[in-house]
């Protein structure tokens, strides 16, 4: 096995490419899976090569995939976009037959990778949910729950084959010119930043740094992946607090579900998540004040 070989699908997305930047950055050798593999060369510096991404070859990826120390899987269409036409079933398929076709890849390898850390999401225990839920709390019984849990179960056969296999039920994820934050922020500098409706629905979030941060030889099975919940309206008041922009003005909720679709349930519904894993193995988060996490990525 090579200790430094690290293999990551999804390498041209927002947190596949900030991840293997910093795997580089740490010595590591770091390989990419992607549909466009010269963007992918061209976007994360350092990359040692690209192959492409094709559900039908699954030798391919094996052949890279031999003898290295993880497999990252990061893919998944984008959810905070506009949903036209079949994009629901692309939300699934890019999941779920994606995490397939990794797995069928590592069984195909002679020396196995000795971990696959599979991209999740907390979308696993639903929305609407005012008790917080963990690790051990069971799947919602909405299109998420259906989705993640799908999505989960692909990934979970690497374990029968002996690999560990670690479930990343990531949060909403903030970070500089993406996901949420690029959405907003355009907004809060023409003065027209507010709180979506009604204001007091929770969501979690988390910091880019600790989503890519987690580092534990113990982690194994799913990990939420949390730094704090807030409501949207608190959410709202510390962008402007750190922009220095105001806050107070209303988005009515079916300009999101207009922009957004099905992922609107991410920032209209409530849901509560705490990680008992992150504590119980000791990892120290980088950013527990929603305010910290801003001034760092908004400065």
């Amino acid at each position: 096995m090579d200790s430094k070989k690290v293999i990551v699908a999804g390498v041209t997305g927002a947190i596949g490419s900030l991840l293997s930047q910093e795997l580089i950055k740490k010595g590591y050798d770091v390989y990419g899976v992607a549909r466009d593999t010269d963007r992918a060369m061209e976007k994360v510096k350092g990359l040692k090569s690209c192959i492409k991404w094709d559900i039908n070859r699954p030798d391919e990826l094996a052949s890279v995939a031999e003898g290295a120390f993880a497999i990252i899987n990061m893919t998944g269409a984008p959810l905070l976009t506009k949903w036209k036409g079949d994009y629901e079933k692309e939300i699934v398929s890019s999941r779920v037959d994606g995490t397939r076709y990794v797995v069928e890849a590592i069984k195909n390898t002679e020396n196995k990778p000795k971990v696959l850390i599979n991209a999740s999401a907390a979308g696993y225990y639903g929305y609407d949910s005012k008790v917080a839920a963990t690790e051990k709390s069971p799947p919602g019984k909405d299109f998420w729950g259906d989705l993640v849990s799908s999505w989960e179960q692909a990934a979970m056969e690497a374990e029968k084959i002996g690999v560990r296999t670690v479930l990343i039920r990531t949060t909403l994820v903030l970070m500089k010119n993406e996901g949420a934050l690029k959405v907003l922020v355009p907004y809060f500098k023409k003065g027209l930043g507010g709180y979506v409706s009604p204001g007091d629905q929770i969501f979690p979030w988390v910091h880019i740094e600790d989503e890519i941060g987690m580092e534990n030889e113990k982690f194994h099975g799913p990990i939420n992946c949390v730094d704090g919940n807030l409501s949207s309206k608190e959410f709202s008041a510390q962008i402007g607090k750190a922009m220095g922009k105001g806050s107070r003005l209303p988005i009515p909720k079916f300009i999101i579900r207009g922009m957004f679709g099905k992922a609107s349930d991410l920032v209209l519904q409530s849901q509560l998540i705490k990680s008992e894993r992150m504590e119980e193995l000791g990892y120290e988060l980088k950013y527990e004040k929603i305010g910290d996490a801003l001034k760092n990525l908004l400065s």
